[in-house]
C-alpha cells in the first residue's frame, strides 16, 4: 500500500501518515540494546528499594493512605450532591404559598393549590440538606427564611414607583441629547462591531428594558426609603407584592403573553408552551434564571465591591496579570470542539444590551462624553485601562467601551435581572430564529425548505444579508455581489468557522425536506418543514449530548447524572415539569465562557490534497465570511479545524482576543477577557468563593486554601491582583481550577454546566428521546436518530470534504481514525421509517 493511501479493513484501521513512524523504526533497530538497558535499570532499582526497606524497618501497614488526586476528589464531591441544584424558582416555590412566611403580607399574591408543591416550607421535602457548604450564619443563598421587612404602606410603594418613572425619563433625555449631538460608536470600530453586529439587540428587548430600568430604580428608592439592608433588598423586596395593576407597569413594555397552550407535536419557535403549566419557562425574551442570588454592591444593581469596601480591581488589570498570552494546546480536542461550543451557546443564549434612542449604540469612552459628564449614559460601565498597560498604552487608550446588559422587565420589586433573547432549549433557534418573524424571513414556504443562495458551481449557501451598514458587509465585497449571511442567529458572521456550521445545518434541513418530500409526496409545505425541523433538533441534541457534553464533564459524571443518550431507539420518561429549563445567568455570563480560553490565535486551512497548509490570524477572519463563496473553501476550513488542536482550558488567552478582538484594520481592538469579567459584575455574578460553597467545595479562607484545586502559577497571579480570596471573579477563578477527572473544566464550572444541561434535558417536554405523545418519535425513527454523528452531518453536507475522523471534536489518533466519508463506520440515517404508511 502506498504511504499516501488509506485502506479500511473491517475491525482494523490503517492510518496514513502514521504518527512517530521514524521513532518506531529506530526502536525496532535497537530493541535488543534497549531491552538489556531496561532490565539492568530494573534490577538496580529493585535492589535499592529492598535496601531502603531493610534499613528503615518500615512496616507497610504504617504508611499513610495515598492522597486522593484532586481531579478525583473534586469529581467525587460533585457526585455526592443532589441534582438539579436548588435555584431561585425552588426558593420561590417554597415560600410563595406559605402561611407561616415572614412577613405574612395579606396583600401577597395568592396562588392556586398545587398538590405537587408541599404547603409546609419547613417540612422534610424542603429541608433535606443540599450539601452546599455555606456557613450557618450565611443567608445569601436559597437555604434561608425570608426576613421581615419594616412596615410599609401603599404610599411608600407608589412613591418608589414614581421615583423609578422619573429616573427612566431622565435616562431618555440623555439618550435624546446624545442623538441630537449625533454621538454614537463609530461605525466599523471594534466597539461598534461588538455592540452593533455581534451583540445585536432586538427592538422588543429595548422596549422591555424601559420597564426593567424603572423597576430597578424603584427598588433602589424603596430600599433607601425603608432603610433596608443589602440582603433584604436583594432577596426580600419581591414579597412586597405584584404591581402589574399599577399605571407604572405598562402592558406594552412586558413580554407579549402566549396564546393558550394546547399539546402539539411540534415545538413553538419562541419556546412558549413547552411547560404547559408555566408557558414562558425557557421562552425567548424572558429573564435569565438565577442559580444563586445576585451579588450587587447595593443589593439592587451596582457592581459588586471588594471585601474591604473598595472597588474591585480593573477587569483589564486582571486580564493582563492573570490571563496572559502563554497558550498551551489541548492534548485531546480540536478547534471544531471550540466552534461547536460556540454554536451551542448561540442556540441557548443571547443577552440583550442597553441601547440608546432609536436603538443606537451608547458611547461611554468618547472624548465628548468624557469631557461633559451630563452625556454619560447611566448604563455605561466603561473598563478602566491602567496607564502602564503594555498593549493599550502605546495607543493612548485609558478607557474600553462597555455598556451594561439591558434590564429585564418585571412588575415587582427586586434586583436587576438580564434578558435572554434566545429560547433556553436546545431547539435549533440558532438555525431557525427565536420568533415567528425571524423564522418567516428564513423560509421559502415551498416544500418545507429554508431560503438559500446557490453559487454558479451549484453550492448552497446561506441567504445574503444586503444591509450595507450591518457592521459586516464591506464595499469591496458588496461591489462583487458577495454579502454577509443571514441565519437564525444574528451572530452568524462573527467568525468564518461558525458561519460554516450555520451553513452545514441549513443545508442539512433542506436535504431532509427533499428526502421527506420524496417519501411523502402528499405532505404540504408546513408538514415537510416541521418534520425536517423536528429531525434537525433531535440530531442537534443527540450530537451535543453524545459528543460534546461528555468532553466537558467526563463519562463518570455523565453516567451519574444520566445525561448520556440512549441507543437503538430506547426512550426515556424523565421529563419533570417542576424543573425550570431557563439558562442560568451565571452559566451565560461566566461558566460557559470557558470556551474563550480554547480559542487559537491562528486558524488552519488545509487544501484537499493536504499538501498546502495555511495559517491565518484570527482577527483577520472576524466578520469576514466571504471566503465561503470560493469553491472548496468550506472543506478546507473544516479539514483545518479538525486537524488543529484547540488551546487548553486554562487562564491563558491569545492576544488575538485579549487586545485585538474585532480590530479589523485598526491598530487595536477589544479585550474579550476584560469584557467577560466586567459582564459578570454587570450581571451580579457572585465571587468565585461563593460558587465553591454552592458546589459542595470547602470555602477558602485565604489564597493558600485554593492550592489543591488551582494551577499554582495561576493562583500566584490571582493573589497578586486580588486583595482577598472572596474578591476573585467567578470567570477568573473557574478557569484557574484543575479539570475534574476525564473532564475539560474544573469543579465549579462543571457544577454549573452539569446543572444547566441536566435542566435542558429533564425540563424539555420535547426532549428527542421522550415517550410522550404526540411529540415522541417512533422507536424505529429514534433508532435512526441514535445513529447520527457530527462526522456524518459534515460529510453529507460538504461533499468535497472527502474524509474526516470518526469523532471530529477529538484529535486524530489510533482510536479515532480519519475515515473516508463513504465508510460504513460512519453510519447513515435511513428515513424510510418516516414514510407515511410506516408511521400511521
Amino acid at each position: 500500500m502506498s504511504t499516501g493511501a488509506y485502506s479500511e479493513i473491517p475491525g482494523v484501521y490503517s492510518e496514513a501518515p502514521r504518527p512517530l513512524a521514524a521513532a518506531r523504526r529506530a526502536l525496532r533497530s535497537y530493541r535488543y540494546c534497549i531491552f538489556a538497558s531496561m532490565m539492568l535499570a530494573l534490577v538496580l532499582s529493585f535492589a535499592a528499594m529492598v535496601s531502603i526497606l531493610i534499613s528503615t524497618g518500615l512496616d507497610a501497614t504504617q504508611l499513610d493512605p495515598p492522597l486522593e488526586p484532586p481531579a478525583n476528589h473534586s469529581l467525587l464531591t460533585l457526585m455526592a450532591l443532589p441534582w438539579p441544584r436548588r435555584d431561585e424558582h425552588w426558593y420561590t416555590r417554597r415560600w410563595q404559598r406559605s402561611r407561616t412566611m415572614t412577613p405574612d403580607d395579606p396583600n401577597k399574591k395568592q396562588y392556586a393549590d398545587d398538590p405537587l408543591i408541599p404547603d409546609d416550607p419547613d417540612g422534610e421535602e424542603w429541608t433535606i440538606p443540599d450539601h452546599s457548604t455555606f456557613p450557618g450564619h450565611d443567608n445569601w443563598n436559597w437555604n434561608r427564611r425570608p426576613t421581615k421587612l419594616p412596615n410599609w404602606s401603599s404610599e411608600d410603594v407608589r412613591m418608589s414607583l414614581a421615583h423609578g418613572s422619573t429616573k427612566e425619563q431622565e435616562k431618555a433625555l440623555v439618550e435624546e441629547d446624545l442623538a441630537k449631538r449625533n454621538l454614537s460608536l463609530v461605525p466599523g470600530s471594534p466597539a461598534y462591531k461588538h455592540q452593533h453586529s455581534f451583540k445585536k439587540t432586538d427592538p422588543l428587548a429595548t422596549k422591555m428594558a424601559r420597564l426593567g430600568y424603572l423597576m430597578e430604580q424603584a427598588t433602589s428608592n424603596f430600599k433607601d426609603r425603608m432603610n433596608l439592608t443589602r440582603e433584604a433588598a436583594a432577596l426580600d423586596t419581591q414579597w412586597v407584592g405584584d404591581m402589574s395593576s399599577t399605571p407604572y407597569c405598562e402592558k406594552d413594555l412586558e413580554r407579549p403573553l402566549p396564546a393558550p397552550c394546547t399539546p402539539s407535536k411540534y415545538r413553538s419557535v419562541d419556546g412558549t408552551c413547552n411547560n404547559l403549566k408555566n408557558p414562558t419557562w425557557g421562552a425567548s425574551f424572558t429573564p435569565f434564571r438565577r442559580a444563586l442570588p445576585p451579588e450587587y454592591g447595593d443589593g439592587v444593581s451596582s457592581f459588586r465591591m471588594a471585601s474591604d469596601g473598595r472597588e474591585l480591581p480593573s477587569a483589564r488589570l486582571i486580564s493582563t496579570t492573570v490571563h496572559i498570552n502563554k497558550l498551551a494546546e489541548s492534548q485531546s480536542y480540536t478547534v471544531l470542539a471550540t466552534t461547536w461550543g460556540q454554536f451551542v451557546d448561540h442556540d441557548i443564549t443571547l443577552t440583550a444590551l442597553s441601547k440608546g434612542s432609536g436603538g443606537q449604540s451608547i458611547p461611554c469612552c468618547s472624548e465628548q462624553v468624557l469631557q461633559l459628564p451630563s452625556l454619560l449614559h447611566p448604563e455605561c460601565a466603561p473598563i478602566s485601562i491602567p496607564a502602564d498597560d503594555l498593549f493599550f498604552s502605546a495607543f493612548s487608550q485609558t478607557c474600553m467601551e462597555f455598556t451594561r446588559s439591558a434590564p429585564a422587565p418585571k412588575c415587582h420589586f427586586g434586583p436587576r435581572e438580564q434578558l435572554n433573547q434566545q429560547t433556553a432549549f436546545l431547539d435549533g433557534s440558532v438555525i431557525y430564529g427565536a420568533n415567528d418573524q425571524q423564522l418567516g424571513a428564513l423560509r421559502t414556504f415551498q416544500d418545507g425548505l429554508l431560503r438559500s443562495q446557490v453559487t454558479l458551481d451549484g453550492r448552497e449557501l446561506l441567504p445574503p444579508s444586503k444591509e450595507p451598514q450591518d457592521g459586516c458587509n464591506t464595499q469591496d465585497q458588496y461591489s462583487y455581489d458577495r454579502f454577509c449571511f443571514t441565519s437564525g442567529d444574528a451572530r452568524v458572521n462573527e467568525q468564518i468557522l461558525l458561519t460554516t456550521l450555520h451553513t452545514v445545518w441549513a443545508r442539512h434541513h433542506n436535504t431532509l425536506a427533499i428526502e421527506l418530500k420524496d417519501l411523502n409526496p402528499d405532505w404540504d409545505d408546513e408538514r415537510l418543514f416541521q418534520e425536517s425541523r423536528r429531525i434537525v433538533v433531535a440530531q442537534l441534541q443527540h450530537i451535543t449530548y453524545n459528543e460534546y457534553v461528555p468532553s466537558l464533564l467526563g463519562p463518570n459524571f455523565m453516567k451519574y447524572l444520566e445525561l448520556s443518550p440512549q441507543s437503538e431507539g430506547t426512550q426515556v420518561t424523565d421529563y419533570d415539569e417542576l424543573v425550570h429549563p431557563g439558562i442560568a445567568n451565571e452559566f451565560a455570563a461566566a461558566a460557559f465562557r470557558f470556551g474563550h480560553s480554547q480559542i487559537q490565535g491562528l486558524v488552519q486551512n488545509i487544501d484537499g490534497a493536504g499538501k498546502n497548509i495555511q495559517f491565518l490570524q484570527l482577527n483577520t477572519l472576524l466578520f469576514q465570511p466571504f471566503a465561503l463563496y470560493d469553491e472548496g473553501s468550506m472543506a478546507n476550513l473544516v479539514r483545518g479545524e479538525t486537524s488543529q488542536s484547540a488551546a487548553a482550558v486554562d487562564t491563558f488567552f491569545s492576544t488575538q482576543v485579549s487586545g485585538k478582538l474585532f480590530r479589523g484594520t485598526d491598530h487595536f481592538g477589544l479585550d474579550l477577557v476584560s469584557l467577560n469579567i466586567q459582564r459578570g459584575r454587570d450581571h451580579g455574578v457572585g465571587g468565585y468563593n461563593r460558587w465553591r460553597m454552592y458546589c459542595g467545595l470547602q470555602p477558602a479562607s485565604n489564597f493558600s486554601d485554593l492550592a489543591p484545586d488551582m494551577d499554582s502559577g495561576a493562583l500566584q497571579s490571582i493573589a497578586a491582583v486580588y486583595s482577598h480570596v472572596d474578591d476573585i471573579d467567578f470567570f477568573t477563578g473557574g478557569l484557574a481550577e484543575r479539570p475534574i477527572k476525564d473532564g475539560l473544566v474544573g469543579p465549579t464550572f462543571a457544577c454549573i454546566i452539569a446543572d444547566q444541561f441536566l435542566r435542558l434535558k429533564k425540563g424539555d417536554r420535547y426532549w428527542y428521546e421522550t415517550t410522550t405523545q404526540p411529540q415522541a418519535f417512533t422507536k424505529e425513527q429514534l433508532a435512526e436518530i441514535h445513529k447520527v454523528s457530527l462526522a456524518r452531518i459534515l460529510c453529507d453536507n460538504i461533499p468535497e470534504l472527502g474524509s474526516i475522523q470518526r469523532w471530529p471534536l477529538r484529535q486524530y489518533a489510533t482510536g479515532n481514525p480519519r475515515l473516508p466519508c463513504s465508510s460504513s463506520s460512519i453510519p447513515r440515517v435511513n428515513l424510510d421509517s418516516w414514510e407515511e404508511d410506516d408511521i400511521l
